[in-house]
């Protein structure tokens, strides 16, 4: 009864377990966070189909970017305004971001850079509407392409008390350009780099793919395999679908070299992608340390650890093999020699009679 308790108790912590980050996630996925927002297009809006802004600017000449703010409920609720700009996830996703570190070298003159934002902080209530204000201020000088980027409007948790808050936020698109040509047509990718490091604690393999034209490099199908030089046996490969390239972006394709103990040397990773419209062949070396080998086999966080007690078990066992194998030996040659003396006896026997 004791035993049959403690599994049911052990069932029930499982589930428990195993149910309580949905409900968590469910909690963080609320639809309502108490206001919504939209764009409100101008007359340099190129295409009015499109929720976002996809504006027409002229080097030098300002323009003003307006979005409605409205409150769904009674509470006052405190919103940040700001901009990002568009970069490349490493999961082959166009994402955004305030931090420029990560931006590439060939972005000049981000979206950040040329909107400035007039209302950084809205207080909405009792369902009424408010206008945020941006004042979009395109180059003097011509450009090619599109900036991507987006104005965000996020829950002001500066008061919160809370030590840990979640971001809350809407984002409307802004895109900008000179022409209205199509922007998803991009032709050029490039590998810049290819090296091995610890990532968010797993040992992985990075390759730097750049995309420096101002448009989308879409719908992307890429697959590497990653050799010892000079040696055809392929160690890890991996293929992945329907990347994205953001405008003037770089992002690292990521390889998991596993759990697996990883090896001095120097190695060579062979890509190949398309698009459909354009292929792309790519080859680099990289080289991994002693140094570099031995820091990440020691600090990842995804090795297999195999406990003590099942090393020593696995001796003891292999141990008990070998003595029951010798005592097995021993007892079937005792057989064998008691059994050729008994047929020798029956044999004399059989002479005696006759």
């Amino acid at each position: 009864m004791k035993t049959n308790k403690f599994i049911y108790f052990v069932l029930f912590m499982s589930l428990f377990l195993c149910s309580y980050p949905d409900q968590a996630l469910a909690k963080g996925e609320s639809s309502n966070l108490g206001y919504s927002v939209s764009a409100v297009h101008n007359g340099k809006q190129i295409d009015p189909e499109k929720s976002y802004f996809y504006i027409q600017t002229v080097p030098g000449q300002e323009q003003v970017l307006k979005v409605n703010v409205r409150s769904t409920q009674k509470e006052p609720i405190k919103i940040k305004v700001y901009t990002t700009n568009a970069y490349t996830g490493d999961g082959g996703t166009i994402e955004y971001t305030e931090d420029e570190k990560v931006l590439d070298p060939t972005l000049v003159q981000p979206i950040s850079s040329i909107v400035e934002v007039e209302t950084p902080s809205i207080t909405v209530e009792n369902y009424e509407e408010k206008e945020a204000t941006f004042k979009l201020m395109p180059p003097n000088e011509n450009y090619t392409g599109v900036k991507m980027g987006a104005l965000v409007f996020e829950l002001d948790d500066a008061e919160s008390k809370e030590q840990v808050s979640s971001k809350f936020s809407y984002r409307i698109g802004l895109i900008t350009s000179e022409t209205g040509d199509d922007y998803r047509d991009a032709k050029t990718l490039n590998l810049l780099e290819a090296k091995s490091t610890l990532k968010l604690g797993k040992k992985m393999i990075l390759a730097t793919l750049q995309n420096p034209e101002p448009k989308i490099l879409g719908d992307l199908e890429i697959t590497a395999e990653v050799k010892e030089k000079d040696n055809q046996t392929i160690l890890k490969k991996k293929n992945v679908t329907n990347y994205s390239v953001a405008p003037n972006s770089h992002f690292e394709f990521e390889i998991d070299w596993g759990t697996g103990a990883v090896k001095a040397g120097t190695y060579t990773i062979v890509m190949n992608a398309n698009n459909g419209y354009s292929d792309w062949q790519f080859e680099k070396d990289f080289t991994i340390t002693g140094d570099q080998a031995k820091k990440m086999n020691e600090e990842s966080s995804f090795n297999i650890i195999t406990p003590i007690w099942i090393k020593v078990g696995t001796i003891v066992l292999m141990v008990a093999l070998v003595v029951i194998v010798f005592f097995i030996l021993i007892r079937r040659k005792k057989m064998e020699t008691t059994w050729k003396i008994r047929r020798k006896k029956r044999k004399k026997k059989k002479k005696e009679r006759r």
